[in-house]
């Protein structure tokens, strides 16, 4: 029996050895390896007290049970610890998706109810023990995070409604968690010191006499003075103390279904306790009726042998499942369920099963918000795939030609279908780390990757044999957003939004929700471009597609935003468009009515999206009032901490208050307040730009503040004169926003929302000076402000363009701007470098000013463009539905 201690310490303490060695290791830092570790060394502890059963004396009769109790308990409360601390993160307000279109369903159901009455709640008991070692942790003293589990400051889902924007990230430390897990230990720490320290209960070497058949046997035992009925009452006790953490532990892992499938399995051990459990079961079944009849019979030898087993089950298991497992990953090349992963020289991940795994926790690290860990994992996942020119003397063009992200052609040649998708998959993971780590300069990067893994997806002989290619949906829905932003450029045409549209909705229609979207997408484009017929013949076909009880939730995980819904919303400026107005209002009360009061109030982007082109119509139609109850009971709460629309929110409040045709007495108390909110308000030029798609821009916005609070001060007010200079330069933008340098307009519906602003501006300009040199506009200027006569539309598209299925060059007509993202959306000259990915592309253009320009030559037309000029925004394409638009432009200019 000492010699397979020796064995099982021994094997305890190579496995303590390779972990602390193998610590650094991407692959076990979800592990928590220094939590193992305490684990291990415990189970060590544990297995080396089994040997004071052995060799008996008095202090071994005293120190063995407290050794043997404290080290399961250490072990268990590092289990409970490690459980607490993802918990935790996965409920951190950053975290959260939005709770993935709301409520959790069937998924959830199966967590929260035992047995047929449904009479436990599982979840709830979780979030007891949750918030109870939340409390035990001095890192809730800030409250923050014990408001985050009781549904208070924030919760699952806040970033959007409830905490409305981007929260300080919790952080837990090592050092927290090992206070919760030392806090667990206490009961049984008291316990033992109790046992041990009292003379009565303390266990000490005794000669007991036994009549066995007659005859008188003595040997020596460890007893105490307690006897039998104390004995039985202490090993209760410290068994009950004992079992607790790892009653804890489980509980946490037992999580809802849709939070296991974000958790890779290296850090979801509820298989893994449940396999430990079920040894220790069996080693109890097997011992427990040993022992007794050992006690009758008096076979002490049997007896000890018995009760090491007990202790040996508890640890071996642990350090098997909970340990040895984790570490297998490391150089496992087989087929188990708790780890498929392989690692080659420096530590980069290898195989196939090891990208899988890789991807799991990729998107666990952008869940709790650590960023550079993601990109660093993502790169030595996909530097496994890339062999270039490796391994060969002759060089050929396919393993020299970089198709995108470093894979060459021969690396494409090599992945299989599951392999293309993983990849795809980390790029777009890796797209939107980019966008977290480098804010708006990180746009042209991400749309790089995202035009990347178009080329990837493209070149790929694995993707022809695929079935099922929903994994590009996302990476079409990211790239139609930077065409619209301006990340990526297009031809006035707009080509390529048209093109990726009308492929978006080709490949969709293997999946009913996928398919929605692209028909939304492909309807905005065409109600964009001014094809209403064709806006509402796809949006019909969206609508008849559209479930709005199942399809929601679908979008959402899909997608980030339910855009089905906010084409809805947007359809009502195609009724506008037509000249239409009670129509527009119309569709406007359906989507109040329907749309808005079942959309996800965690959804902070969407609903304003939604809420956008409502009040586009509503205000410019005389029912302001009406648009200002609608936003105030529609905006989700703490909407002005949201880090994308957030900086709307308050503007959009004052402006609906002291616009024309607003009822509200405006109180010019809190004028200088809101003069400083309308001199420093500003939105980025991506964010602006895809609002303008959606009926008017931030600048017109911006403008019109500036023109209302400026006209309810006296001339000369110094005040006055600074609005007045933040108006027109806002109005400036506007307009460059809205038309090109030759008077076409880009966006009628937009145009006509800033319509007359910057006119009012300059003519309280002259009511204040009637010249001043530092005015951005002159006489000429302002003429050529006005809308011509004859607007001028660029030409038509002939339909839509037919998908061939071997063009394979789609991804090259992509071109990024590579330029500096103003986070004010400044509209100063900035020099534009193009990343291009196809020889045929032109070449750069460069920005020259903000107003209107005529050009020379008509070589010249596309060449010299304003920053406005040079988005990639949809011209006024199709001449029937502009021809209204148009004739209501200039009677309402004359």
């Amino acid at each position: 029996m000492s010699a397979l201690l020796a064995l099982v310490a021994s094997s305890q303490l190579v496995l303590l050895v390779t972990f602390v060695h193998y610590r650094s290791r991407r692959v076990l830092e979800f592990a928590q390896p220094s939590f193992i570790c305490v684990l291990v060394s415990a189970g060590i502890v544990s297995t080396s007290s089994c040997y004071l059963y052995l060799y008996l004396s008095d202090l071994g009769c005293a120190l063995r049970g407290p050794l043997i109790y404290l080290s399961s308990t250490l072990m268990g409360s590092s289990l409970s610890g490690r459980a607490w601390r993802i918990s935790v993160l996965m409920r951190d307000p950053l975290s959260s998706s939005s709770s993935r279109g709301g409520g959790g369903g069937d998924d959830d159901r199966a967590v929260k109810c035992w047995g047929a009455g449904g009479g436990i709640n599982i979840e709830r008991m979780r979030q007891l023990a949750l918030l109870t070692m939340s409390a035990m942790s001095s890192s809730m003293c800030d409250g923050r995070t014990l408001g985050n589990l009781t549904g208070g400051g924030g919760g699952r889902g806040s970033r959007g409604g409830g905490g409305g924007g981007r929260p300080v990230r919790i952080k837990i430390t090592n050092g927290q968690v090992m206070r919760v897990t030392s806090i667990l230990c206490l009961p049984q720490l008291f316990l033992q010191l109790i046992i041990a320290g009292v003379p009565y209960t303390r266990s000490t070497l005794r000669v007991a006499n036994h009549d066995v058949y007659g005859i008188d046997v003595s040997d020596y035992e460890c007893r105490s003075h307690a006897g039998e009925g104390g004995r039985y009452w202490s090993t209760f006790a410290s068994v009950l103390f004992a079992a607790l953490p790892y009653c804890c532990a489980y509980l946490l892992n037992i999580r809802p279904k849709k939070e296991r499938e974000e958790l890779p399995d290296i850090i979801d051990e509820r298989r893994q306790l449940g396999g430990a459990f079920w040894v220790v079961v069996r080693v109890l079944v097997i011992t427990i009726p040993i022992i007794v009849m050992s006690e009758h019979y008096y076979a002490m030898a049997i007896r000890t042998y018995a009760t090491i087993c007990q202790v040996l089950g508890l640890s071996i298991s642990l350090c098997y499942y909970i340990g040895f497992l984790k570490l297998s990953t490391l150089r496992s090349n087989g087929t188990n369920s708790t780890g498929q992963y392989n690692y080659g020289a420096g530590g980069q991940l290898r195989g196939r099963s090891s990208a899988g795994y890789a991807v799991k926790m990729a998107q666990m690290y952008a869940t709790i918000g650590r960023t550079e860990e993601t990109l660093e994992l993502i790169d030595d996942t996909l530097d496994g795939w890339k062999r270039g020119s490796r391994g060969g003397i002759l060089v050929n063009q396919d393993a020299t030609e970089d198709i995108g992200c470093g894979f060459t052609k021969n690396d494409l040649k090599n992945l299989e279908q599951d392999e293309l998708e993983m990849v795809i998959q980390l790029l777009i993971i890796k797209g939107d780390a980019l966008m977290k780590i480098n804010g708006l300069a990180g746009f042209p990067m991400s749309a790089e990757i995202n035009i990347s893994a178009m080329r990837i997806f493209e070149n790929c002989p694995a993707s022809k044999k695929m079935k099922d290619i929903s994994v590009m949906f996302p990476i079409y829905n990211r790239v139609a957003l930077q065409l619209k932003g301006g990340v990526i450029a297009q031809d006035e045409a707009c080509s390529l939004e048209m093109d990726l549209a009308e492929r978006f909705c080709h490949e969709a229609q293997v999946q009913s929700y996928h398919f929605a979207r692209a028909l939304g997408h492909l309807a905005e484009w065409y109600g964009r471009i001014g094809s209403i017929e064709n806006a509402f013949k796809y949006f019909d076909i969206m609508a008849a597609v559209y479930m709005p009880i199942e399809h929601p939730s679908r979008i959402t995980a899909a997608y980030a935003v339910d855009r089905c819904a906010v084409t809805y919303a947007v359809s009502c400026l195609w009724h506008l468009q037509m000249g239409d107005a009670e129509k527009a209002i119309q569709r406007c009360e359906q989507v109040i009515e329907e749309i808005l009061p079942s959309y996800d109030k965690n959804d902070s982007i969407g609903t304003y999206q939604i809420l956008w082109p409502i009040i586009r119509v509503l205000k410019w139609n005389g029912r302001v009032d009406r648009a200002r109850d609608v936003y105030n009971q529609w905006v989700p709460a703490g909407i002005e901490s949201h880090f994308s629309v957030g900086c709307l929110h308050k503007p959009m409040c004052l402006l609906l208050k002291i616009c024309d045709g607003s009822s509200v007495e405006y109180n010019t108390e809190d004028m200088e307040a809101d003069i400083g909110t309308a001199l420093t308000f500003d939105m980025g030029d991506f964010g602006d730009l895809i609002l303008v798609c959606d009926g008017w821009s931030a600048k017109t916005l911006a403008a019109e503040l500036c023109l209302h609070l400026a006209r309810r001060l006296e001339p000369g007010n110094s005040s006055r004169e600074r609005l007045i200079e933040r108006g027109i330069v806002m109005s400036a933008m506007a307009m460059a926003r809205t038309t090109t340098s030759n008077g076409m307009i880009k966006h009628i519906l937009a145009y006509d929302a800033h319509k007359g602003i910057d006119d009012r501006l300059l003519e309280l300009r002259k009511q204040d000076n009637a010249v001043i040199k530092r005015s951005v506009y002159d006489g000429n200027e302002s003429i050529m402000r006005s809308l011509p006569t004859d607007i001028k539309v660029n030409g038509f598209l002939n339909g839509p363009k037919k998908i061939s299925d071997g063009e394979l060059d789609f991804a090259s007509r992509f071109t990024v701007k590579s330029e500096t993202f103003s986070s004010t959306g400044s509209a100063s000259s900035t020099q534009m470098r193009k990343v291009t990915f196809s020889k045929s592309s032109k070449g750069s253009r460069e920005s020259n000013g903000l107003a209107p320009k005529s050009s020379s030559s008509k070589n010249d037309t596309h060449s010299d463009k304003s920053v406005g000029d040079d988005v990639s925004e949809c011209s006024q394409l199709s001449p029937n539905p502009a021809l209204h638009a148009n004739k209501r432009l200039s009677a309402n200019v004359s």
